[in-house]
């Protein structure tokens, strides 16, 4: 818009040096002062109005913001996912590391809500982690706001100390039916492909299973993975009571979900045989598990199970570098209470297809739902 106003000022310019030169006061079609007053002011006022039009299209260029609030433009979108360290726990025990040293088996599920009283950017966030006495869970409410330094993004955790955070809570959950304890928030950096966010040293203290702890945590967040410490030590003794003492985080690859069936038995090649399909199954690609009971005459508990496998280790002869894949598994639990690994299949971890078939059953995995596939060439 502002080169346009210009070319048409220069236009006008230009224009009005082309036009003959009659002297106002000589031509007999301009009789009173107010015409040739206005034949005198013509091009000026023409450059005024557009002047006029132009000025807006000045004010109207976005102003800086500070790095943070771009920064915290970003986090929000970059926050949300399912994450899981399937792939840390294995290799964890695949490698023997001391028991110390092993990571539970975690998953964290983020999802922005509308929860007015937490600001524009808040998040339901639920940790399961499997532990020797069974599955526990937490729910909070996490918070995203710039500042305080021009670069800076702060996130604030809002727990549920006992219990969960139901959906038809949000919309009147306040802070101060949570604990968010003074110290203890996040303030995040941007970095070469990630934030990183740190506790302020020292400064969050409070009261847990009986003790008093201090931490100094931090949480990592990038398009691949979150990574995360929860280390707490005890003030009065200084030991470590959560955390694994290497001191190395917890670390939780994003997933991808796919939608899943098994045929038994695995029909193929056109053949037209009965067969009974298992379907509706969803399987995120780190670690998803689904068990299912056969309605054969004996019945027999198959289960699917998807993993997007990032190697820790080297496996290959020749000094070759063994890749990434993703792998597709049947298993079944036996009598004695065993599980049998029947098969697998792999393929590129970044494919959104897999499937295999072992005559007696057959497993296929997508990302794109079958109903919702487009035709193609």
């Amino acid at each position: 818009m502002f080169a346009q106003a210009l070319r048409l000022v220069h236009h006008a310019q230009q224009g009005a040096r082309l036009m003959p030169t009659i002297p106002v006061q000589n031509n007999p079609k301009i009789k009173n002062p107010v015409q040739k007053k206005g034949a005198a002011c013509s091009l000026a006022w023409l450059t005024g109005c557009l002047l006029m039009i132009i000025t807006p299209a000045l004010h109207a260029q976005g102003q800086d913001s500070t790095a943070g609030e771009r920064n915290l433009r970003i986090m929000a979108e970059l926050l949300p996912g399912h994450y899981d360290n399937a792939n840390q726990h294995y290799f964890d025990q695949r490698r023997q590391l001391a028991a110390d040293d092993r990571h539970l088996r975690m998953s964290t599920t983020i999802r922005r809500v509308d929860a007015p009283a937490f600001g524009r950017y808040a998040y339901l966030w639920i940790n399961e982690v499997q532990t020797e006495s069974g599955v526990q869970r937490s729910w909070r409410i996490a918070s995203l706001h710039a500042g305080p330094a021009s670069d800076e993004v702060t996130m604030q955790h809002h727990l549920r100390m006992q219990g969960e955070i139901d959906e038809a809570e949000l919309a009147t959950l306040t802070p101060a039916q949570l604990r968010r304890t003074e110290g203890c928030d996040y303030f995040f950096k941007r970095r070469a492909d990630h934030f990183r966010g740190l506790q302020a040293p020292g400064r969050c203290e409070f009261d847990w299973d009986g003790h008093r702890v201090r931490t100094d945590n931090e949480i990592s967040i990038a398009k691949s993975s979150l990574w995360f410490h929860d280390h707490k030590w005890v003030i009065t003794t200084g030991r470590r009571i959560t955390g694994v003492s290497s001191g190395e985080p917890y670390w939780l690859e994003r997933s991808r979900v796919f939608h899943c069936y098994a045929d038994i038995p695995g029909v193929g090649g056109g053949r037209d045989i009965p067969f009974k399909r298992y379907d509706n199954i969803s399987l995120h690609d780190k670690g998803g598990m689904h068990w299912f009971k056969t309605d054969e005459a004996v019945p027999r508990d198959l289960g699917l199970q998807l993993r997007a496998v990032t190697w820790h280790v080297l496996n290959e002869a020749n000094d070759y570098f063994n890749r990434n894949s993703m792998v597709l598994s049947v298993l079944e639990k036996l009598a004695d209470g065993s599980v049998k690994e029947h098969a697998y299949a792999f393929t590129d971890p970044q494919t959104e297809r897999i499937a295999l078939n072992l005559k007696w059953v057959l497993a296929n995995c997508a990302i794109t739902p079958r109903q919702s596939a487009k035709p193609e060439m």
